[in-house]
């Protein structure tokens, strides 16, 4: 059973053995920032706190190589990750869920799985969000793989 209830979705979930239970997600109806090259670029020599990087291919895609600061929150086995609670989120990944009110960048390989990533964290109630679409593809065709963080950074890790 499906409602729509003004600008939220709700999923009524019925099975025999149990209880009914509501499943409610939240539509934000603002735009995600766009990122280029440089501001990523910026954000990975000095981070600032209340934005997080937030790599969403799969692990043995890090492989290859992963963005220094970033999170790995893989959108194919996990999409419903930033649903979870924190202690849930913790005990999955290792690190703390980001907080609700950080803005979250994602990328991908080529930026197409960034945007679903995206659009779900807005689901769960994400509403500072961006993207970067050039995501890993770009990043590496400009030598980002050279950029580090800070010495300054780098002290705090």
């Amino acid at each position: 059973m499906l409602r729509t209830i003004t600008g939220r979705t709700a999923i009524l979930r019925q099975s025999s053995s149990r209880p009914t239970s509501l499943l409610l997600r939240t539509f934000s109806t603002k735009s995600p920032k766009i990122y280029d090259f440089n501001q990523i670029k910026k954000l990975v020599q000095q981070p600032i706190e209340s934005k997080t990087l937030v790599d969403v291919r799969e692990p043995e895609e890090l492989k290859e190589y992963a963005m220094p600061t970033a999170i790995n929150i893989p959108l194919k086995t996990a999409p419903g990750a930033l649903s979870l609670s924190s202690d849930e989120f913790f005990d999955i990944f290792h690190f703390e869920k980001p907080p609700i009110n950080n803005e979250l960048i994602f990328f991908c390989q080529k930026g197409i799985r960034a945007q679903t990533a995206e659009e779900l964290a807005r689901s769960y109630g994400y509403e500072n969000t961006g993207i970067y679409p050039g995501s890993i593809k770009e990043w590496l065709e400009k030598n980002g793989k050279d950029i580090k963080p800070t010495a300054t950074f780098q002290a705090k890790l």
